[in-house]
């Protein structure tokens, strides 16, 4: 579910670890982060996410003294070497090789995906939680097969004629 996360909503690793289970609302399929500044928004949940994090939140079990959503085995808050170890074996175990796997590199992996799968920068911006555009386009990997794609599809001239 954790990966799940931060692929599907491209959240920063402090966000996830902060992220509370009051402020996770499963039916509007929302999460609501502190980001960089303590600034808050709101990201949201594609359907798989959302199932799988209803599943998680009632096997994760109740901890009176933690609210967090991400936990270890007995209830105490993940730490952040935690989580990108728990990545690294991930990674590892599904066969990712030659390339790094961090929270990082899934947030980048999120911002990628969300343009080709026809996204725009300005949406991407605001889920990410950047005040500016630039930064943004920092985690855009696009290939020319990708650029080459969006312009026939998008050419200003060839869309005059209808």
């Amino acid at each position: 579910v954790m990966l799940l996360t931060f692929l599907d909503t491209g959240i920063r690793l402090s966000e996830l670890l902060t992220l509370t289970i009051d402020r996770t609302n499963l039916i509007r399929g929302s999460l609501l982060v502190e980001g960089k500044g303590e600034k808050e928004r709101e990201v949201y949940m594609g359907k798989t996410l959302r199932k799988e994090m209803s599943r998680w939140l009632k096997m994760r079990g109740f901890y009176p003294y933690e609210d967090r959503v991400f936990v270890t085995r007995d209830g105490r808050p993940l730490k952040k070497r935690g989580v990108e170890q728990i990545v690294e074996r991930l990674a590892k175990k599904a066969g990712i090789q030659g390339v790094r796997c961090s929270p990082r590199t899934l947030r980048h992996t999120f911002a990628t995906n969300f343009i080709r799968n026809g996204g725009d920068v300005f949406t991407l911006q605001m889920l990410l939680g950047h005040s500016d555009i630039q930064t943004c386009m920092v985690y855009v990997h696009m290939g020319g097969k990708q650029l080459r794609e969006a312009m026939l599809k998008y050419s200003p001239v060839d869309r005059l004629g209808g």
